[in-house]
């Protein structure tokens, strides 16, 4: 491979000190020589997402885009005109049982408040940016929620060269559309329009693929984005009521970074798994912030759009709790099996980014909820979307072992297997640290330390940074698969954060959940 160009190191690359010694390893694939896609085994499996997904040309995506705005304008419809005569009915009202009203009163009453979600718009650190030599780019790219969302995750998958690294994450920040960047930063629009249509990158194995799917999700965005700021003050204490095959639709598209998914396709994985990947990021994210979407504008909570609770409005701590279950039994595989996969590493970064994001607070979260977690070693399962959820979106209760499991313990065999083989590799041993032993140690210990907090976080961030300064991609995409798979079923601080946010203090009632 040619000597890496020096002058790579503007503003619209990516090009930490270090990246000059790993250049033919984890960063970038250069694949200049060779078109050749390397097609992947189809996967046997979740057949309800093979159904509305069967392959990655353009006019499944646009039918998926489609159906998925005609279930927003349908529910929307339902809020703005109600229920006439027959029709079949969209939107739920829900409310917390009053066990769970009772508990959330008297951790209240106790000063156990979760604070209302942040903006995600403070800078990253100074360390971070001088680490990944970033610190010239432009604001809204290094905002935190941004950074740790995007960027983290395309280091995890890297890119062809540097220059369409910088763009890729350009194009993804189409998803903050969400987050009301457009309205917040003036550079915002121009960045994501200029690298949508970059000359460079769509000559690159899939990324012709990656900027046209793009901009079809940003249709999307656009559109639901309307709807809530025209309705958001009639949206408290309701939710969606869809199919599985409406939701899971609508989750394809609510990833946010439908192109990412189109190059992972491009680039010969199996469109089915993708999807399937890619729509259990939604759960993984939306379980963090169940309390929180009860009162605000969001009408498609994964967990809150399930049959057990739209059926009869009353959120119970068993309800709840079968829920999370049946989407932690299918996000598993997800991190245990397809690992390596693109699809796979966006999931695994939405614990991080939980953390990171000055937007979750994610530490605060579980420590306020830690109290409700099942207690006790429980054997890890797994479950193909259709075997946990039937077509109504209602729990079955259906779940296997999970393939690839490790032994349950707090430094499970698994993880210490991959420390003995990098011979104890200290920036490793740090990730494993910040995203397992150190968030446990904290929330099991109970006590409220914005500080340790502080430092928890910061500490995450720049273990992150030095790893992948140093090339040490695909051993931190493992730790962050298997630091998600303890989250969910092992030290189950997923679960923990979900009965956090029920402590919510209410700030967003009737709000939107972002600067707007």
């Amino acid at each position: 491979m040619n000597e890496p160009d020096r002058r790579a190191t503007t503003s619209n690359h990516f090009y930490p000190p270090w990246v000059q010694k790993f250049l033919q390893g984890s960063y970038f694939w250069d694949l200049r020589e060779s078109s050749i896609t390397d097609t992947q085994n189809i996967e046997d499996g979740n057949v309800a997402v093979r159904t509305i997904f069967p392959n990655d040309c353009l006019e499944t995506w646009q039918a998926v885009i489609n159906a998925a705005i005609q279930t927003l304008d349908k529910v929307y419809g339902q809020v703005e005109h109600g229920v006439s005569g027959s029709e079949q009915k969209h939107v739920a009202d829900v409310a917390l049982s009053s066990d769970l009203q009772t508990w959330r009163e008297e951790q209240h009453r106790a000063g156990r408040k979760l604070r209302s979600k942040g903006d995600g718009l403070t800078r990253i650190s100074n360390t971070v940016s001088g680490i990944l030599n970033v610190g010239d780019w432009s604001p809204c790219l290094l905002s935190s929620a941004a950074f740790y969302g995007c960027f983290h995750l395309n280091m995890l998958i890297g890119a062809h060269d540097p220059e369409t690294m910088y763009s890729n994450y350009c194009v993804d920040m189409g998803f903050f559309i969400d987050h009301g960047y457009h309205r917040i930063f003036p550079e915002f629009e121009t960045i994501l329009a200029a690298e949508i249509a970059n000359p460079h990158s769509p000559s690159t194995l899939g990324g012709s693929e990656r900027r046209r799917i793009a901009e079809l999700g940003l249709v999307y965005f656009r559109h639901k984005t309307q709807l809530e700021e025209k309705h958001m003050k009639h949206l408290t204490n309701k939710t969606a009521r869809v199919s599985l095959d409406e939701l899971l639709t609508v989750m394809l598209c609510e990833t946010g970074i439908i192109g990412m998914a189109a190059e992972a396709m491009a680039r010969g994985f199996d469109s089915t798994t993708v999807a399937f990947q890619f729509i259990m990021s939604n759960p993984a994210e939306d379980l963090v912030d169940v309390g929180c979407d009860i009162i605000n504008s969001e009408l498609f909570n994964s967990l809150l759009n399930t049959a057990d609770i739209t059926d009869s409005g009353i959120i119970t701590e068993e309800t709840l709790r079968n829920v999370y279950n049946a989407y932690a039994h299918c996000m598993s595989p997800v991190y245990t099996v397809h690992w390596k996969q693109t699809g796979s590493r966006v999931c695994s970064t939405l614990l991080s980014w939980h953390i990171q994001n000055d937007r979750h607070h994610f530490l605060r979260r579980a420590l306020l909820g830690y109290s409700k977690v099942q207690k006790g070693k429980a054997d890890q399962r797994e479950a193909d979307v259709d075997e946990a959820f039937d077509e109504h979106m209602r729990t079955t209760g259906y779940s296997k072992p999970l393939r690839n499991a490790c032994d349950g313990k707090g430094l499970c065999n698994q993880v210490q297997e991959l420390l003995h083989r990098t011979h104890g590799e200290p920036m490793l041993k740090s990730i494993w640290f910040y995203f397992a032993e150190g968030p446990l140690e904290y929330v099991a210990h109970g006590i409220v330390d914005e500080c340790q907090e502080d430092d928890l976080v910061e500490g995450s961030c720049v273990a992150m940074a030095r790893a992948a300064s140093h090339g040490l991609i695909e051993d931190m995409a493992w730790l962050l698969c298997h630091a998600n798979v303890h989250a969910l079923q092992v030290n189950r601080l997923n679960e923990a954060a979900m009965f956090g946010s029920l402590l919510d203090d209410g700030g967003l009632m009737g709000k939107m959940d972002r600067k707007w």
